[in-house]
């Protein structure tokens, strides 16, 4: 005798034929997770640092660098120390010159994780070793009147640039400490280098350039052979650029009138502008800030006023 038991919502069916049953699943429709919304282009990770006179702590902190395995580091103009920071902001050195009351102005670091620090008193570049240790002294030539807006940058090579205000121009040395070469200077032809606010040298190996007065950032090949000039959107003709990052595909650059950072492709195009006021403070203020873009794929903002470095991961 055969029966057939069939479900209503036919969940499943029973079919007994003879004494030999069969059971059949009944199907559905394929349920798909929905696609979570793609990361905002600048995530908001952290902050950190806290204000003091002391091994890593910020007095009046004026630069920031990074290196090659993403290890921040921060000069601080107030103290003359020299601090080493995880990306985290977890502290790993702290020194002070043992042979000069160093005011620094500026800071990079090259390849091989030597520091090298501007003294805006005496207008040389400190180099230390990796550990903090004095190596060398470079001495820029920069008059009394210019050694505060001292600005530095190395190139994967060695080579140290070195820029200040007007007459000084940016000056060009080797490795061993050799000027070799300059313009923008009162003796150039070239247009002069007026006010500059921040020095960089990109993995392409160009120099860039943002001056206090100009929303613009000018681009020179390592001879000074001007290549393009990067402007920001006409909505920002206010801002002041006080800080300049470049990685393999973009350059970024931050406002002291706003806590925007504006980004560019190498070619000189404009990309977009990152409003970072809901965590970064001083929107209504003129700020000196600075910036780093790490291997790692992370912009860090050091907040000068604040004392307080903001830590982003780019989705870019």
């Amino acid at each position: 005798m055969n029966s057939l038991l069939e479900g209503r919502c036919a969940r499943f069916v029973i079919v007994s034929v003879g004494v030999i049953p069969w059971m059949f699943g009944c199907s559905r429709p394929a349920q798909t997770a929905p696609t979570p919304p793609p990361p905002p282009a600048f995530e908001y990770l952290d902050t950190w640092g806290s204000h003091g006179d002391g091994p890593g702590q910020f007095d009046k902190p004026i630069a920031m660098a990074s290196d090659g395995e993403s290890i921040i580091y921060i000069a601080d103009a107030a103290t003359g120390f020299v601090h080493k920071f995880s990306p985290s902001g977890e502290p790993r050195l702290s020194f002070q010159d043992d042979r000069t009351n160093l005011r620094p102005a500026d800071i990079s670091v090259d390849a091989g994780a030597a520091i090298y620090v501007a003294d805006g008193r005496r207008g040389t570049v400190a180099i230390f070793f990796s550990d903090g240790m004095r190596h060398r002294e470079l001495r820029t030539g920069a008059v009394a009147a210019v050694r505060e807006s001292l600005h530095i940058a190395v190139d994967p090579y060695g080579t140290i640039f070195v820029t200040a205000r007007h007459p000084f121009g940016v000056r060009k040395f080797s490795p061993g400490l050799r000027s070799i070469g300059s313009w923008g200077g009162a003796a150039s032809k070239d247009a002069a280098v007026d006010n500059p606010s921040a020095l960089t040298v990109g993995p392409d190996g160009l120099v860039y350039i943002s001056e206090s007065a100009q929303p613009q950032i000018k681009v020179y090949d390592a001879a000074g052979t001007p290549q393009r000039t990067l402007s920001t959107p006409g909505d920002a003709a206010d801002a002041q650029l006080t800080g300049v990052a470049v990685n393999n595909k973009l350059v970024f650059a931050v406002s002291a009138t706003h806590p925007s950072v504006y980004l560019w492709a190498l070619d000189g195009s404009f990309r977009m502008t990152q409003d970072l006021s809901t965590w970064v403070p001083g929107a209504a203020s003129t700020i000196v800030r600075k910036i780093v873009v790490t291997p790692a794929g992370e912009l860090l903002l050091l907040d000068t006023a604040a004392a307080r470095v903001f830590r982003f991961r780019l989705h870019l």
